[in-house]
């Protein structure tokens, strides 16, 4: 395949406390947990459109607009945001009633310019992202913890669907290693589909 460059929507989402909540768990009861949480969050991802990119052990990339699909992707990847959200509330009702810890998370989604191309090493190529975009997103994601917030997205994805959502501008902070300052948007709560 031939790399190539394209307008996407990145989203990371980071499961928060993920060693504290695995701390007293076996390996086998860590996967059945990360099934339990991410493959079902994976999941809302492919239903708005989007594509899980690869998991981290303790979340996921995913992006939105790739190969054509999703148009709209800031649009739909702030769905999908909207729809993990309502999910991790549907897991921790289950978890709260059967004694255990809740499950949080901060999601950090920004749309702009990416690289796509394959990532060959040994016998193992995988298709996936790269690009100031993908590093950004991440870097939103990390900020979540900070301003106590679940959802941030950054100006460039805000600027295309202020009309279809409500945020709240969060005050100017630098990203972990980037030179420039950003601003980033919370994806209020009140938002549905």
């Amino acid at each position: 395949m031939t790399s190539y460059t394209c307008d996407a929507t990145v989203l990371f989402c980071d499961i928060r406390n993920f060693t504290t909540l695995l701390e007293n768990q076996k390996p086998i009861e860590a996967v059945r947990f990360a099934n339990e949480v991410l493959a079902v969050l994976g999941n809302e991802i492919e239903i708005n459109g989007g594509t899980v990119d690869r998991f981290t052990g303790d979340g996921f990339m995913a992006h939105f607009g790739i190969n054509g699909k999703a148009d709209n992707h800031a649009e739909s990847a702030c769905n999908a945001a909207i729809d993990l959200r309502k999910r991790l509330t549907e897991i921790n009702s289950e978890r709260y009633r059967n004694d255990q810890l809740v499950v949080n998370s901060g999601i950090g989604l920004h749309t702009g310019e990416v690289a796509v191309g394959n990532i060959t090493t040994g016998k193992i190529t995988q298709l996936t992202i790269l690009g100031d975009t993908v590093n950004t997103a991440s870097r939103i994601e990390g900020l979540t913890k900070f301003f106590s917030v679940d959802v941030l997205v950054s100006e460039s994805t805000q600027m295309r669907i202020s009309d279809l959502f409500k945020f709240q501008k969060m005050p100017l902070k630098k990203l972990k290693g980037k030179e420039k300052i950003v601003q980033t948007y919370w994806l209020l709560p009140t938002n549905s589909k």
